[in-house]
């Protein structure tokens, strides 16, 4: 998806499946469980990781994240994510039980796929570098809860804010932001819009044609 301007289409989700397993939405949800597990990628989806790491964080994203949360709260989540390795390392032939052997080029591939999975949905919105929450104070609140409540303060249930696919949430909250500034604007000649734009982008370019 082109994240040049905002566009609506970066909203949806594009399927991934990475070593068989289906890949939810990567959500808010699936972030603070990182967070909550010390992954090294979280909110860095370049970031150095163990082969075990990479794994945890598939199996993590293979579920609905208050799905794996329940299972961490009641001590399953061990035995869950063991049978999963288990299914991707081990086969049967016959009755016996034999050990995969996984190359290093397939590890790798497995390995890029899930960083571009993640490097989805990390991405930013493309808006206004002087956009802020229209509010003078400075926040000191996580963004993870910055994000949360101001959803929840406009409507979403806080299950739909966890599951939310994360750039879609980003674009809800800035869509949010814009319309109670215009709702607060008395001068419309000291409005400053949100979103960059695909106009703002074509007209970007052009002046970059006409300088060179």
């Amino acid at each position: 998806m082109d994240d040049k301007f905002a566009t609506s289409a970066a909203t949806v989700p594009e399927p991934c499946s990475v070593l068989g397993t289906s890949l939810r939405p990567f959500c808010l949800g699936h972030h603070l469980l990182f967070k909550r597990l010390a992954l090294p990628f979280c909110g860095s989806p370049l970031a150095d990781a163990e082969w075990e790491q990479i794994q945890i964080g598939i199996a993590i994203c293979g579920q609905e994240w208050d799905e794996t949360l329940a299972q961490l709260l009641n001590g399953e989540w061990g035995e869950v994510f063991g049978e999963w390795v288990s299914r991707l390392e081990f086969d049967t032939f016959l009755g016996f039980r034999f050990r995969r052997k996984l190359s290093k080029e397939f590890l790798d591939d497995a390995t890029a796929l899930f960083r571009a999975y993640l490097q989805d949905g990390y991405k930013k919105v493309p808006v206004w570098e002087n956009v802020s929450d229209k509010n003078a104070i400075s926040i000191s609140a996580p963004w993870e809860m910055m994000l949360r409540n101001k959803l929840i303060q406009n409507g979403y249930s806080e299950e739909d804010v966890m599951r939310h696919y994360l750039p879609a949430a980003w674009y809800d909250y800035y869509t949010i932001c814009e319309l109670n500034s215009a709702k607060a604007c008395s001068d419309p000649a000291r409005w400053q819009k949100v979103f960059f734009t695909q106009d703002d982008f074509e007209r970007e370019q052009a002046l970059k044609g006409l300088q060179t």
